[in-house]
């Protein structure tokens, strides 16, 4: 009985409804009616999720008329499969050990996965439904950018890219700026959740969130990126022992090697038993010139249950979310305001 109730809370997590600001704490359900009400587009809600008690914003998007429009259009990967002189927009420690991703390789595993946001961002496909991002790509701290219904996302298709738009985005409410609160400690709640329109077709391998673990140490990192708006993609590869986790393992440092749009990049742990599987651990924020390093905000157990729950049922179908049968039967609650 009790994980039926759960899962009533999950299926009903983009139906809360409720004020964001300026507004007196509405109910869930019309007071003349025990129905629930559906939020309207363009309007944002906050919604606390239980027991992280993480509270997130999240922004109902316009429904964007993709019947004629460049969502089936397919964009040309553009430029030569080589590396380059890195430029001023370009952080790169030590040499450049960037590799430029060959065209044929778009249509696999895990390449396939990597979207390019027309913020200027990189974003990873959680499932055929869900894009993780970083918070700052579609959110300044103090509200969501502008014409986010026009947000533009680039999904690699054969030989060059399918345009998708947005339904829904979700960032942490302690990603938005507060006084007293230091810009760094943000870094930590840098992460987002976008809902595609429209879903992608044909898509069944993604890989699976991780909470970071010792063993991080000894294995290979890398994240799949798009640098300075370009449509070629770049693999940025760094080790593991030049790691070094900041703010209570939310934020990993590392010196990768990265460019401006790389951010929202999922940062990925290559299994060293099996060099074809990736782990996501987090989300690239920013670098930090002047120290060398480039900041990546972790997915830690808390956040990871929380995503699971936004993606729920895709994460458990397509086998990204762990240990999702021991979070099912933990009494969640999920509140509106």
């Amino acid at each position: 009985m009790e994980a039926a109730a759960v899962l009533l809370y999950i299926s009903s997590f983009r139906l809360l409804t409720g004020a964001r600001a300026h507004s007196n704490e509405t109910s869930l359900y019309n007071n003349s009616s025990s129905e629930l009400q559906l939020p309207h587009a363009g309007t944002e809600h906050l919604v606390q999720i239980f027991p992280s008690k993480q509270v997130y914003t999240v922004k109902v998007l316009p429904f964007v008329d993709q019947n004629n429009r460049l969502n089936k259009r397919v964009f040309l990967v553009s430029g030569k499969n080589q590396k380059r002189e890195p430029t001023k927009n370009e952080f790169v420690y030590g040499s450049d050990d960037r590799i430029a991703v060959e065209r044929y390789k778009l249509g696999q595993y895990p390449y396939f996965n990597v979207v390019k946001l027309s913020s200027g961002c990189t974003g990873t496909l959680l499932t055929p439904t869900f894009v993780l991002t970083a918070a700052h790509c579609v959110h300044d701290g103090r509200q969501f950018h502008e014409n986010m219904e026009m947000l533009k996302i680039l999904i690699p298709h054969k030989m060059g890219y399918r345009l998708h738009y947005a339904r829904e985005i979700i960032v942490p409410y302690k990603w938005q700026k507060t006084e007293g609160v230091p810009d760094t400690s943000r870094v930590a709640f840098d992460y987002a959740i976008i809902k595609l329109a429209i879903s992608v077709f044909g898509r069944h391998e993604f890989s699976p969130l991780r909470d970071i673990k010792s063993s991080i140490y000894s294995e290979k990192l890398c994240f799949f990126a798009f640098p300075n708006n370009e449509n070629m993609m770049w693999k940025s590869e760094c080790n593991g022992w030049d790691s070094f986790p900041w703010f209570n393992q939310n934020v990993l440092l590392n010196k990768c090697d990265s460019a401006r749009g790389n951010s929202g990049a999922t940062i990925l742990a290559q299994d060293n038993r099996h060099d074809n599987t990736y782990k996501i651990i987090g989300v690239l924020s920013s670098v930090i010139p002047e120290e060398h390093f480039t900041s990546f905000s972790l997915v830690t157990a808390d956040k990871i249950s929380d995503i699971c729950t936004m993606i729920h049922p895709e994460g458990r179908e397509y086998s990204v979310c762990p240990h999702l049968q021991a979070m099912l039967t933990a009494p969640r609650l999920y509140k509106g305001w």
